[in-house]
C-alpha cells in the first residue's frame, strides 16, 4: 500500500503539498503538520465485476419508511426555534462565543426534561461535575434524579456510553474538549474535533438518541470548531449577544428538519435565560421620547419585526480626525450614510465627531436600519427631537434614495400594535389596509423635511 505524504494546518484546516512554517490561510505559525494518506483506493476506479454479493444491499421504498419522531426538549423556546422539538437521532450543534450563556441555555433544557422523567446524560467535558452542579443548584434547587452526568473526554467512551444507555437526550459540553484516539494532534485540534464529532454523531444515529454538541466560537475570531461540523450535524444553532448586555438571540442557521427562519428572543437574568414575548416593547420601555437624535426603527429577526431605538449624537471634532463610533451598527455602514447626508442631503457632518447606537444591545445587520439612522443623526444635527410618534425604515442608497426592505407590511403592523401614528417609508412599500399614516419618501432629503416638520 502505496502512501503520499500530505502537510494540514492544525487549526484552520488548510492543506499544502510542501511544509511551510506559517498558514497561508489563518496566518498561524507552527500549525502545519505532516498528515499520511492511503492511495490504495485512488489507484483504479471501482468496476461493475468487483461487486461482491455481500456488497450489494437490497434498497428500500421511500414511501413506506415511516418518518423519526419528535421530542420537545421541555423549553418552549428551544421547540419554537427548532420547529417543535428535537428528531430523535439528531445531531445538534449549539455555538456561541464564551460566556454568551450557552452551558445555561442547555442546563435549564436538560432540568426541564429530567423533571418530566426524562433520562438526560450531560457530558461534562470542560468541567468537573461538582462545577457543573453549582450551575445547576443556582437554577433549580431540586435536581431530578433522572439527570446524570458523564465525567469522560474520550470520544469512544461518550459514544459506547450512548449506544449502551439510551438516554432521551445527550449534551456534551463542549466538543472541543473531546479526543479520539483514531485522530492524532491535541483536543480543539482541527482533526480531533472532527474525528470526536464524526465518532459521536454515528453513535446518535445508531442509538436514535437526539444529541446537542456545544461548540465554542473564540472572541479572536476562531471558528474552526463549529463551522467544520456544519456539513456533519444536522442543526445549527448559534446564541448570539454580548454577554455584558442583557439580551440574547437564538437562531437556526442551518436545520435539515425544518424552516431556519425562526429565532427566539432571550433575556439574561439570575435565574438563567428566559423568553421574551414581546421584544419591542422591552426595547422601548426606557426610551427618552423628547431627545434629539433619537427616532424608533424596525428590524426583522426571521420573520420577527423588533422595535428599537435609534441613537445618534453630533459634536464638534475635538482632534483633527472626526471620531466614527457604533454600537450595534457596522462601523464602516455608518461612514457611508454619513458621507451620503453630507452629499446628498446637505449636512455638515464630516467634521464632526458622530455616534450611533441600537439602544438595548441589539445587533442591527440588516440595511432596514439606514433611514433610522439618518434621521437620527439628522435630528442631532440640527438640536431638534422628532416626534415619538414618528417611526421610519428604507435602506438608503449611494444616491441618497430610499430603496425598499422586505417585510415591509409586518413592520408597519408592529409599528401600528405600539401606537405609532406616522411611519416613513420609501415609495411602493404602503400596505393596502392600515390605522397609522404612511408617509412614503423616495430620497433621504425629502424623509428629513418630513421627519423634522
Amino acid at each position: 500500500m502505496s502512501k503520499s505524504p500530505q502537510f494540514a494546518c492544525t487549526k484552520c484546516g488548510a492543506q499544502y503539498p510542501r511544509w511551510t512554517g506559517r498558514c497561508t490561510e489563518c496566518g498561524s505559525w507552527s500549525t502545519v503538520i505532516e498528515a499520511v494518506h492511503s492511495e490504495e483506493s485512488a489507484a483504479r476506479p471501482l468496476l461493475v465485476s468487483d461487486a461482491k454479493p455481500g456488497m450489494v444491499q437490497a434498497f428500500k421504498t421511500l414511501a413506506n419508511i415511516q418518518h423519526a419522531p419528535v421530542a420537545s426538549t421541555g423549553l418552549e423556546l428551544f421547540d419554537r426555534v427548532l420547529g417543535g422539538g428535537l428528531v430523535h437521532g439528531s445531531v445538534t450543534l449549539l455555538g456561541g462565543e464564551p460566556g454568551v450563556g450557552k452551558s445555561t441555555l442547555l442546563a435549564q433544557c436538560a432540568l426541564a426534561l429530567a423533571s418530566k422523567g426524562k433520562r438526560v446524560m450531560y457530558v461534562t467535558g470542560e468541567e468537573s461535575p461538582s462545577q457543573v452542579m453549582i450551575r445547576f443548584r443556582r437554577l433549580q434547587s431540586d435536581i431530578p434524579e433522572t439527570l446524570l452526568c458523564l465525567d469522560a473526554t474520550e470520544a469512544e467512551t461518550v459514544a459506547a456510553t450512548m449506544l449502551y444507555e439510551k438516554p432521551d437526550l445527550c449534551i456534551v459540553d463542549s466538543v472541543q474538549s473531546l479526543v479520539c484516539s483514531d485522530a492524532s494532534g491535541t483536543s480543539g485540534s482541527v482533526s480531533q474535533v472532527k474525528a470526536s464529532a464524526a465518532r459521536v454523531t454515528e453513535a446518535a444515529k445508531r442509538s436514535n438518541v437526539p444529541t446537542i454538541l456545544v461548540g465554542q466560537v473564540n472572541k479572536d475570531g476562531d471558528i474552526a470548531g463549529p463551522r467544520l461540523l456544519e456539513h456533519v450535524v444536522d442543526t445549527v444553532l448559534m446564541l448570539e449577544g454580548d454577554e455584558d448586555q442583557r439580551f440574547r438571540i437564538l437562531r437556526a442557521l442551518k436545520h435539515r428538519f425544518g424552516p431556519a427562519d425562526e429565532v427566539a428572543v432571550l433575556a439574561m437574568t439570575e435565574h438563567g435565560l428566559n423568553s421574551v414575548d414581546d421584544p419591542s416593547a422591552e426595547l422601548l420601555r426606557e426610551r427618552n421620547a423628547n431627545t434629539a437624535g433619537s427616532i424608533v426603527s424596525c428590524h426583522v429577526e426571521g420573520h420577527r419585526p423588533i422595535l428599537f431605538e435609534v441613537q445618534a449624537l453630533v459634536t464638534p471634532a475635538g482632534y483633527g480626525t472626526p471620531v466614527r463610533r457604533s454600537t450595534g451598527f457596522d462601523s464602516a455602514r455608518l461612514g457611508v450614510l454619513l458621507a451620503v447626508l453630507a452629499k446628498r442631503a446637505g449636512l455638515r457632518v464630516l467634521d464632526k465627531d458622530v455616534y450611533a447606537n441600537a439602544a438595548g444591545g441589539l445587533r442591527v445587520r440588516e440595511p432596514a436600519a439606514d433611514l433610522g439612522v439618518c434621521l437620527a443623526v439628522a435630528s442631532a444635527m440640527s438640536d431638534v427631537a422628532i416626534r415619538p410618534t414618528i417611526a421610519a425604515f428604507g435602506e438608503v442608497g449611494l444616491g441618497g434614495e430610499i430603496r425598499p426592505v422586505a417585510f415591509s407590511e409586518a413592520r408597519i403592523r408592529e409599528c401600528e400594535r405600539h401606537g405609532f401614528s406616522t411611519i416613513i417609508i420609501p415609495h411602493g412599500s404602503k400596505p393596502k389596509q392600515g390605522k397609522a399614516e404612511i408617509v412614503e419618501v423616495g430620497h433621504v432629503r425629502e424623509a428629513i423635511e418630513k421627519a423634522m416638520s
